[in-house]
């Protein structure tokens, strides 16, 4: 009887693990509600919208990418900001040199206060288009 307990505890914790772990899809809001990152796939480019509720503690923002939810994101975009920024912030930017659309990217924002602080924020999963037809 325990050894089926435990059994099942491990199962369960296994399985919130793979849902937790994984990136969001296309959406991320951070949980101050200080930031959020849309990515969309257009024909031959992805758009990245940034929202932000708190501009003018900024100093730059940086837009990484990678083919890794973890692991090897490198700088695709950089946005420095002006000392007249307003809080209340929306910004669109296209990365028009994305990876394989065949492949997942993965999308993160790297932000730099005018204290020196860096945070970086959890990535945005962009799925890969399956079937994609070669003109």
């Amino acid at each position: 009887m325990k050894k089926q307990v435990l059994l099942i505890f491990f199962c369960c914790a296994a399985s919130l693990n793979a849902v937790f772990a994984q990136a969001n899809d296309y959406f991320m809001k951070s949980s101050d509600d200080e930031l959020a990152i849309e990515v969309s796939r257009g024909p031959q480019s992805v758009t990245i919208a940034l929202y932000f509720t708190k501009a003018s503690q900024y100093e730059s923002v940086l837009i990484e990418r990678s083919d890794n939810q973890q692991l090897n994101f490198s700088q695709c975009k950089y946005i420095k900001f002006n000392n007249s920024a307003n809080d209340t912030v929306v910004l669109s930017k296209k990365d028009t040199y994305p990876m394989p659309f065949a492949n997942d990217i993965y999308y993160r924002v790297k932000t730099i206060t005018k204290d020196g602080v860096t945070r970086i924020y959890p990535s945005v999963r962009l799925p890969g288009v399956q079937n994609v037809k070669k003109e």
